[in-house]
């Protein structure tokens, strides 16, 4: 699918301005003049200022039609892993905090990777490897909190 300039830098431009509205509403950081808000802010900027450049670039786009179909969206298997994604996501964003990151990081690989035709003996070690990955990634090294959810016993 593909979007006219216009349209993209409209998305683009009102997304990224919502960003730096929202980032400004975190706390600030006690005796820091940067606080938890800056970074996002700075995206957010940056999204709205390719908003802009793309919404310019769209003005020479006037016989283009605002959404194109790709042939892929003809092809119901494509549609399918699409929403997949999209569900898997979803299935993530709700199942985190019961499940856990370990947990509902696995099943959202697992299911993917089945879906995706990755070979059935590779699923799992692969799963548990990128789990493990992106935990040392975030937690460790990002020290960023991830939820243990029914794993909080073993929590370390």
């Amino acid at each position: 699918m593909r979007l006219n300039d216009t349209l993209s830098g409209l998305l683009l431009l009102l997304f990224g301005g919502a960003v730096v509205f929202y980032a400004q509403t975190f706390p600030a950081t006690a005796g820091q003049r940067i606080g938890p808000g800056l970074f996002p802010i700075l995206i957010g900027a940056g999204m709205a200022a390719c908003g802009m450049v793309l919404l310019w670039a769209g003005r020479k786009q006037r016989d283009v039609g605002w959404v194109e179909l790709e042939d892929w969206v003809r092809q119901p298997r494509m549609v399918w892993n699409a929403v997949l994604v999209i569900g898997a996501l979803i299935f993530y964003a709700l199942a985190v905090e019961t499940l856990g990151f370990f947990l509902t990081a696995f099943i959202f690989l697992v299911v993917l990777f089945l879906a995706f035709g990755v070979s059935r003996r590779w699923v799992a070690p692969i799963a548990v490897a990128m789990t493990l990955g992106l935990h040392v990634a975030f937690y460790t090294l990002l020290r960023v909190p991830l939820p243990w959810g029914w794993l909080e016993g073993i929590a370390w």
